[in-house]
């Protein structure tokens, strides 16, 4: 049964209402405007009856209310005004009253006049939920790729500055290949609720595929604004978006572009994004940048050429802001160890091996809280040592150190056993280097 809130606090009227419309309606009658606003943001009100026959009173301190929240924009609100009036059924019309009623009542027009503004409500919410799922991504809530088009090709017009932002997130083929896809969707909702909670409410953001996502800023310009804006987001992408096992974090990488800046329409800008966001994700990832003519796609490839060209033995060396552990960490190591070394023209011997961390009470199944609580520190370790290497974790409790000299890995693990020697004795783990080549 429809629901009618009726804002009358003449009693007679009241009554005269109850009678012509409870037979047909769940007509809630109140004379106060906390216990309105309590019915009202309990939702599924279809119509709103206020009772404005007088000059002034509680009722046209409640119709202000309101107008002032763009309340008549989804629920339909019928006023009581007496006898017709032109000048004042015009100011409720203009204000955006659905309807306007005189006393005395005929109940049989009161009803029918009641269903057909509770018929169209109905209609009205059925094609705004349809508009809506037209435009909005099921898995996140967020705008779809159609509707993110739409949107911000209208604001474009309005030739105010704005950020194109494209977000992508890191290594989610190996999220679904190593923990099911349905743990993939869950990183990305994530990631969407982590975009929804630091971007602007008036930004613009989107769903566009399984692992990327846009986001236009509009009325923006200071490039140091967007930056904490993106620095905000992936901090809390690395706080939230927590894998099952904390084998490795979820990270995004994020190319923006500028209007007019950078382009003038929607086509140029997300290009320009994309290749910012490429080059990011071919510089270690989980980072972000603004759009430079190298981003561009020929610049992309130019610049990978030129780092794949680059010896393994320079690769091992620590470099002024681009760390080569960065790069490799949280599972990349394969995939750019293999492409290093089809393009570097002196073949290098290189050395690896796995380091693994077992458990002495549990061998079988050892406690994830201990081994996370240790490879923590034996990231930092390897991380602060001066060790020439490559280090990736391909499991929480399994480490591949890749180096150039082989009598190091030994060394180095011999001293790592050292300096955590207490921990471990403490966790009951044993850290046991095996495959040395």
């Amino acid at each position: 049964m429809e629901k009618i809130l009726s804002f009358i606090s003449d009693f007679s009227l009241a009554r005269s209402f109850n009678a012509f419309l409870s037979d047909s309606f769940e007509l809630f009658t109140i004379s106060k405007v906390n216990e309105a606003e309590q019915l009202l943001s309990a939702g599924n009100i279809s119509l709103i009856i206020l009772d404005l026959s007088k000059e002034s009173g509680v009722e046209h301190d409640y119709f202000d209310i309101l107008c002032e929240r763009k309340v008549m924009e989804k629920v339909p609100v019928a006023a009581i005004i007496g006898k017709s009036d032109v000048e004042k059924e015009i100011k409720l019309l203009s204000a955006g009253c659905s309807e306007i009623f005189y006393t005395p009542f005929d109940s049989i027009i009161l009803r029918k006049r009641v269903q057909n503004l509770v018929k169209i409500n109905s209609l009205t919410s059925n094609v705004t939920n349809y508009e809506k799922q037209l435009i909005t991504d099921p898995l996140t809530g967020l705008l779809n790729k159609a509707g993110f088009i739409s949107f911000v090709r209208k604001i474009l017009r309005l030739k105010q500055p704005g950020a194109f932002i494209m977000c992508d997130m890191d290594g989610l083929k190996y999220i679904n290949d190593n923990y099911s896809h349905q743990v993939g969707d869950e990183m990305i909702v994530k990631v969407a609720d982590c975009l929804f909670a630091t971007m602007p409410d008036d930004a613009f953001v989107a769903h566009i595929s399984g692992d990327e996502f846009c986001i236009y800023l509009n009325n923006i310009s200071s490039k140091e604004q967007i930056a904490e804006l993106c620095a905000r987001f992936q901090k809390m992408v690395l706080l939230k978006a927590l894998l099952p096992d904390l084998a490795r974090p979820v990270t995004t990488s994020i190319g923006i572009s500028l209007f007019p800046d950078t382009g003038t329409t929607f086509d140029i800008l997300q290009n320009k994004a994309d290749h910012a966001m490429v080059y990011v994700k071919n510089h270690g990832k989980n980072s972000y940048k603004f759009h430079a003519a190298r981003d561009d796609r020929e610049e992309v490839l130019k610049g990978r050429q030129e780092c794949t060209n680059m010896s393994l033995e320079f690769m091992l060396k620590p470099r002024e802001d681009e760390d080569i552990q960065t790069w490799l960490r949280f599972g990349e190591f394969r995939i750019v160890f293999l492409t290093y070394q089809r393009y570097t023209k002196d073949k290098l011997v290189a050395h690896y091996c796995l380091l693994n961390i077992l458990d002495k009470k549990n061998a079988d199944n050892p406690d994830s809280k201990k081994i996370v609580s240790i490879n923590d520190k034996i990231t930092n370790y390897i991380k602060d040592s001066l060790l020439p290497g490559i280090f990736s974790w391909y499991s929480i409790n399994q480490l591949l150190i890749l180096s150039t000299r082989k009598e190091t890995i030994p060394q180095g693990i011999e001293r790592l056993r050292k300096e955590l020697a207490e921990e471990l004795e403490s966790l009951q783990l044993e850290i046991v280097l095996e495959n040395v080549d």
